[in-house]
Order: C-alpha cells, then structure tokens, then sequence
C-alpha cells in the first residue's frame, strides 16, 4: 500500500495514522469535518496531507479507511461513490457489522471498489484525535469480516491491520455482533448503569470510590454519540444480552432475599473461576 486515505481523524483514525507514519508503511491523507481537527492532525503527525472534505483525501489512495460512528458510514460511502479511486478497497472500524454490511451491499454494488468490514477491539474511554496513539492498535485483536469481497481484498485489509501490530480474526458479521454484545457492548451499558444507580452527590460518596469502582465504570465516561450509533445497529444481539444479564442478576437477587448465601458464594466462585480462565494480553 502507497497511499491510505483516513476518513474521520478522531481517536481511531488519528491512531491509525500515526502508526501507519512511524512504522513508514504508507502515505496517509486524512480527512475531517472540523479546521481544529485538521490542524490537530497535521501537529500530530497523524497524516501527511488533510483536507476538508472526503473525496479530496481519497485521490490517489488504494486504500480508504472511514472511521466515522458506525451509522454515518453508508452516507460516507455513498456520498464519495465518485471519489474513490478505481479498484480501490474500503475498510472501516465500527463495532457493528451486520446491519452496516446489509445496508452497505446496494451502495458498493454498483461501484468499482471492494469493502471489507473492520473493528479493531481497541479504543478508549476518551475520544477525539488528541487521545490518539501511535501504538493504540499493537497487540489488539482486529476482526475482518470479508462479506462477499474477493480474497485480494481481504489479503489487503489483513496485511493494513497486521502491519499495525494488530492480530486478525475472520469472522462472519452475525458472529462478530453476537460476540461482541455480551463481550464489549453489555459491560459498557452495565458500566454506565452502575454509575446511575449508584451515584450520590456526597463528598462522602465521591471519596468511597476506591480503585474496583473507577476499573469498573471507566469505560461509562466513552461518547455517548458513538455508543448510541452501536446499540441501534445491534438492538437484537444487545437485547439477548441484557436478557441473559438480567436472569444472572435475578437469580443473584433471590439468593440474597432468601438467605441463601451458600447460592452467592458458589456465584461468585464461579465468576472468579471464570475470569480466571480467561487470557488477556
């Protein structure tokens, strides 16, 4: 790859960027709504050239990656359906896949690129291109959901996330969303949650939030913007998921009323023994 066009310099896009530049593997153009932003990119280091609007940034580049919330990239990709350069493969890094590539199929039909689903499972609680890093992508795992694309452009996607330091995994965009409602999609909607339901004004309060409360509701403090895009396009998977939270969290409740605190102690080993088991890089 020669030359990447970024679509959206915000903390996916600007990471992007910055590791494609300091690991020398392509000339990235960079596009984004905001003047602020652009020259944020430009100090940052995170594009060789920006521009203000999309179908500039695509000139020239065989790879385009839109890193825009998940529900405006079908819009992104109709509106530059005369912008992209011929034969060129598309990519993007929403954390929905299914309706994305259903509402997609008609758009690229009838164009002469390919599109490649892509989310990378890295990011942040905090957003936009200042919070972009140049390792933000190393180690992390990033699926490729290929839909009906040719292999070459998969091989692409693979070697552009791959040459990022990430780790691929092909998936088919329905087993990505229903893995990713209980795995990414539920902790944030619980975290969010937790942070309601157990909010106090005290000084009190805010001083009793040790370490295992700010662990566990760090991810509530993510954009609420993007968070709304990703529960909409996967309302079904994220519904069976509350569904199946919510009868753990009744039987919980039932121990406890009941007295019956041997049932809470075998729940929580086997949370422990659960979390235990699983490995994290």
């Amino acid at each position: 790859m020669k030359t990447v066009a970024i679509l959206g310099m915000g903390l996916m896009g600007g990471s992007l960027g910055l590791a494609l530049r300091r690991r020398g593997l392509a000339r990235v153009q960079g596009y984004a709504r905001r003047a602020q932003t652009r020259q944020a990119a430009l100090d940052l280091g995170a594009v060789d050239k920006v521009f203000e609007t999309p179908g500039r940034a695509l000139r020239g580049a065989e790879i385009a990656v839109i890193c825009t919330p998940v529900l405006t990239i079908p819009e992104m990709v109709h509106e530059c359906r005369n912008s992209f350069e011929k034969g060129a493969v598309v990519t993007d890094v929403g954390s929905t896949k299914a309706e994305l590539m259903n509402r997609l199929a008609p758009i690229v039909a009838g164009m002469n690129v390919a599109f490649v689903g892509s989310h990378p499972m890295a990011g942040s609680e905090k957003s936009g291109i200042e919070a972009s890093r140049s390792d933000l992508y190393e180690g992390a795992v990033t699926v490729v959901t290929p839909g009906g694309a040719a292999e070459s452009a998969v091989t692409c996607v693979r070697a552009l996330w791959e040459g990022v330091g990430s780790r691929v995994l092909c998936l088919a965009p329905e087993e990505h969303d229903a893995l990713v409602a209980r795995t990414s999609h539920l902790p944030h909607l619980v975290a969010s949650l937790l942070v309601t339901t157990a909010y106090s004004g005290s000084d009190a309060f805010r001083t009793l939030c040790g370490p295992g409360f700010r662990d566990t509701t760090r991810i509530a403090a993510g954009s609420p913007e993007m968070w709304h895009d990703i529960v909409r396009s996967n309302r079904k998977e994220i519904l069976q998921a509350l569904r199946r939270y919510q009868g753990e969290l009744g039987e919980l409740t039932a121990a406890i009323e009941g007295g019956d605190f041997e049932a809470v102690r075998e729940q929580l080993e086997k949370g422990r023994r659960l979390r235990e088991s699983l490995i994290f890089s």
